[in-house]
């Protein structure tokens, strides 16, 4: 898929999430002729890595761009913080450096994980609402569609932010519309991580203090 042809599919998911999964499901064009492109998960990933390394790149000279104008301040002699060591006042932003390289070194491990959880979840209430007809096609649509949010990293400083609550509103549509859950299904299944670690957190708590009575 050419570079122009996948921005558009990820702006379309993006502005028509919830006609996306129709059309996938229907195998038709919308009303002007354009059909969204359905990628594999695996193919997903890949072109969500490539958004996320333009992103760290963006963040990097962004970092870069502040260190270098706040140590010519601490530098300047008309600053109050002259006293202040370059290297203490640099340190900071050093270590958001590093965060930045380990966040786009470690994306696709990190995503391999959450994509076999979501699938793992997905198909656990498909199944239980009976929706065992190519239920691996709707999770891996699910999945996909999803991961177009990536595009959304680029944007300077909110852009992480803005692809979260974008990829939470691309699976509430597919929820939706690819295993017909109703809305309450649907956060409830959207909410699972949060469930799974207060109920594992609950579970250490009691542990705990039964070892101390």
């Amino acid at each position: 898929m050419k570079i122009y042809d996948l921005f558009q599919n990820y702006a379309y998911c993006l502005i028509h999430p919830f006609k996306t999964h129709e059309l996938f499901l229907s195998n038709e064009e919308d009303d002007n002729g354009f059909k969204p492109h359905i990628l594999g998960i695996y193919e997903s990933l890949g072109a969500s890595w490539v958004f996320v390394v333009i992103s760290g790149i963006f963040r990097i000279a962004l970092l870069n761009l502040v260190l270098f104008t706040f140590i010519n301040f601490l530098a300047s002699d008309e600053s109050s913080f002259s006293l202040i060591s370059n290297e203490d006042g640099s340190l900071g932003f050093y270590f958001l450096l590093f965060q930045t390289i380990l966040d786009v070194i470690f994306y696709p491990l990190v995503m391999l994980f959450l994509i076999q959880f979501w699938e793992f979840t997905i198909k656990l209430f498909g199944k239980a609402l009976g929706s065992d007809e190519n239920l691996d096609e709707k999770v891996k649509n699910i999945m996909s569609v999803a991961l177009s949010s990536s595009i959304l990293s680029i944007i300077p400083i909110f852009g992480g932010m803005a692809q979260k609550l974008a990829s939470l509103i691309l699976m509430y549509a597919g929820l939706r519309k690819q295993l017909n859950a109703s809305v309450g299904l649907s956060f409830c299944i959207m909410m699972m991580p949060v469930l799974m670690f207060l109920g594992l957190t609950s579970l250490i708590v009691l542990l705990y203090i039964l070892n101390i009575g």
